[in-house]
């Protein structure tokens, strides 16, 4: 009588020979991830599509389009491989916009669709930038980054606490602030214009938390006006 235990642990086997193999590419080496998110910070009436390789990136995400202010969550591509990204009017379907890139395996990036100032003859561009994601349970860390080509001038970052303070102008972004004392009011961040200090926004501490990393994305309104939103990163 045959022993079934031979039978189980071949069928095991062979199981993850198959496993592998699929995760193997022809040239024989190994698929793995990269994870993508993008962000719409021009102003403008029409959504726009975003194209990786001339594939639409909502076939992974469920979105159509991106309008101002918007943006996807992570996406998941193939890593190590060469891309041509493209963002394209969701109406007539021309692109405005291109960046190549090779994203690389493991990693997260965050790409921005922007402009480097507010003239009606600048063309959008397409940057990219990799996050971090990889979380300390003793604290928030941040990053903050200007996207703000219509505001005036460069933008003050600083902490109720007293211990941040940094000035970044437009496409510029900070190293991680990192905050332990999320629970208190001095983890407060004021924001605001160089040349318009009596004008400031904040971002209490009540929306940060331990564990977790976040992007601090600075946008202008049509007029110039500051805004920003925090996103998490994980």
């Amino acid at each position: 009588m045959k022993n079934p235990k031979i039978f189980t642990k071949i069928f095991i086997l062979s199981f993850f020979i198959l496993i592998v193999s699929s995760c193997i590419k022809n040239d024989g080496t190994i698929i793995g991830d990269a994870k993508v998110r993008i962000f719409n910070t021009v102003i403008s009436d029409t959504a726009r599509n975003f194209f990786f390789n001339n594939g639409l990136f909502a076939g992974a995400t469920g979105q159509s389009a991106l309008s101002t202010g918007a943006n996807s969550a992570y996406f998941v591509v193939v890593a190590d491989r060469d891309y041509s990204v493209d963002a394209r009017n969701s109406i007539t379907g021309v692109s405005n916009s291109a960046v190549d890139y090779n994203f690389g395996l493991g990693k997260n990036y965050s790409i921005f669709y922007t402009k480097a100032d507010n003239l009606p003859t600048t063309k959008p561009q397409l940057i990219v930038y990799e996050d971090l994601v990889r979380p300390n349970a003793n604290m928030a860390q941040i990053k903050f980054i200007n996207m703000g080509y219509t505001l005036g001038s460069d933008v003050m970052i600083t902490d109720r606490g007293g211990n941040y303070k940094e000035t970044i102008g437009r496409g510029k972004f900070t190293e991680y602030l990192k905050i332990s004392d999320v629970d208190t009011n001095a983890a407060t961040i004021f924001l605001n214009l160089v040349d318009s200090v009596g004008v400031v926004d904040s971002i209490s501490y009540k929306g940060l938390a331990k564990g977790k990393v976040y992007t601090v994305i600075i946008e202008g309104t049509s007029r110039g006006k500051l805004k920003e939103r925090l996103v998490a990163n994980n």
